[in-house]
């Protein structure tokens, strides 16, 4: 979804263009898709976690009304301060969405604008998508090595699909997470 700083009014979800038809194009190619969110909004007190369960609400509200979904979504609400094992690039929540989903979290592949999003997927053996929306416009190329850059989640898919079909770790990369 479009980024917004600290979102706590559902009316201001915006999907990005092509996200619907991204997501379609994952699952019929047999991935999962999950997002991934550190949201420390929470922690410091900006929104509270019903304001983040209405905003992700509206999220899957219009990703249903486009014909698109998401097998799970995970989000940290501890400020970086914290150190808890869920805050992205940690593994907390992609092993904990993977357990719920019944597959290996190892080897996933992880798409977002942030460079958190970029080591979660690298973190787990797999790849890290740097995509060039929202945080991702102002990305240095010092700050991170993501394994593949691309405009958008769309444009992301193709190298995504075929990347789960080389499978040259030896394990499934059936395990996409969405991260925002």
């Amino acid at each position: 979804m479009e980024d917004r700083h600290y979102l706590t009014d559902p009316r201001q979800v915006r999907l990005l263009p092509g996200v619907p038809q991204a997501l379609r194009q994952l699952k019929r190619a047999g991935f999962k898709r999950v997002v991934v969110s550190n949201q420390s909004g929470v922690g410091r007190g900006l929104l509270t976690l019903a304001q983040l369960h209405r905003v992700n609400r509206r999220f899957v509200h219009l990703l249903k009304m486009n014909k698109a979904s998401v097998d799970g979504l995970y989000w940290c609400p501890h400020q970086p301060s914290a150190r808890c094992s869920c805050r992205k690039p940690k593994l907390g929540l992609a092993k904990r969405a993977a357990a719920a989903l019944g597959v290996s979290w190892k080897g996933s592949i992880s798409v977002g604008d942030k460079p958190s999003d970029v080591r979660l997927g690298q973190r787990s053996g797999g790849w890290g998508i740097l995509v060039r929306t929202g945080y991702g416009k102002r990305w240095k190329k010092n700050e991170v090595k993501p394994d593949h850059v691309a405009r958008d989640l769309k444009t992301a898919v193709p190298w995504i699909i075929k990347r789960g079909k080389d499978d040259h770790y030896g394990h499934s990369k059936r395990k996409t997470r969405i991260a925002r």
